[in-house]
């Protein structure tokens, strides 16, 4: 009897699962669905944004290859493509690039856009944009001193990896455009910094003897 009972149990079990599954399989079908397509496309997007960062290095590469041959217009491509890709490391490099790019093409312009567009953007490194300015003042030979020598402010006004380098830069620009006064000035605060480079101290020690040889 017992028996009569379980077998009659187990039957409205399966009635009650296949009624669920009737009216509920569409969604159960569907949920697997979209984790299978999930799966596939997560799967799918690793390997695509693999190979994506693999083709971003190649062609930077390139660019560098193509730069060093003396074929501008293809490295100009090539650099124009990364530095559009603002996820990939190797925009900052291929803006670099361009400006170099560039500069060897006598487009000081151009270049000095470049560069801008490294140290105006505030998702950049502060490094890297410190970089872009002072390449940027030593490549340029078109803009006035105070332009040039307003690029170098927030670097020599704010701690810095690259300050010191700056402020020798500064020196620089106070004798290019024949500011001897203030070139000396500069330099001899500079030199008492203990923090120069032992071939940067020594840099600096010639152009102070040359100055004082010419002043007397």
């Amino acid at each position: 009897m017992a028996d009569i009972f379980d077998e009659v149990s187990e039957e409205l079990k399966q009635d009650q699962l296949i009624k669920i599954w009737k009216k509920y399989s569409k969604l159960i079908i569907t949920i697997i669905f979209l984790i299978i397509i999930s799966l596939i496309s997560y799967q799918a997007y690793i390997t695509w944004n693999k190979n994506k960062i693999e083709t971003i290095s190649e062609q930077y590469f390139q660019a560098l290859e193509e730069l060093e041959n003396k074929n501008y217009s293809k490295s100009l491509s090539l650099f124009l493509n990364n530095s559009q890709n603002r996820k990939s490391g190797y925009r900052i490099l291929s803006l670099f690039g361009l400006a170099e790019l560039n500069y060897q093409n006598g487009k000081t312009d151009e270049m000095i856009i470049n560069y801008k567009t490294i140290y105006d953007d505030e998702g950049i490194d502060i490094y890297y944009r410190n970089l872009a300015r002072i390449l940027s003042v030593i490549k340029d030979n078109s803009n006035s001193f105070d332009r040039q020598k307003s690029l170098l402010e927030p670097i020599l006004n704010s701690p810095s990896n690259l300050q010191i380098i700056a402020a020798e830069l500064e020196v620089m620009l106070f004798i290019k455009f024949d500011k001897i006064k203030e070139a000396q000035k500069a330099l001899n605060v500079l030199l008492k910094r203990s923090d120069m480079s032992f071939e940067q101290k020594n840099r600096l020690e010639l152009i102070d003897k040359i100055y004082k040889t010419y002043a007397k």
